[in-house]
This record gives structure tokens, C-alpha cells and sequence, in this order.
């Protein structure tokens, strides 16, 4: 899995979340390491926002 992108979505993931988001922040949203047609949304609409504020790709 590509950790420069958001967790892809289903329940597994969903304790771990936060965690990855806040994760990827620290580290300045870094452009995705390969091409990928998996949807990988962020787990909030404000979470995303907050992507989008940084200059996340």
C-alpha cells in the first residue's frame, strides 16, 4: 500500500484513520508514490478541506 495516500475506505481501517491523516499532515501530504484507480477519500469532509488548505495533490 502506498502510505503517501489515504487509507482506502471500509471498517478495517476505521480505528486507524486519524491517526494516518494527522500522520501524512506532519509530513506535508507528500504526492502519492504510484498511479491508482482505488478511491481513497479522506475520512471527513474536513479533514479534507484541511488537505486542500495545505496543498495536498
Amino acid at each position: 500500500m502506498d502510505k503517501n495516500r489515504p487509507l482506502p475506505p471500509g471498517d478495517a481501517f476505521d480505528e486507524y484513520r486519524l491517526q494516518d491523516f494527522e500522520r501524512r499532515k506532519a509530513e506535508g501530504f507528500p504526492r502519492p508514490g504510484y498511479p491508482s484507480t482505488i478511491p481513497t477519500p479522506e475520512a471527513t469532509p474536513e479533514q479534507q478541506a484541511e488537505r486542500e488548505k495545505i496543498g495536498g495533490w
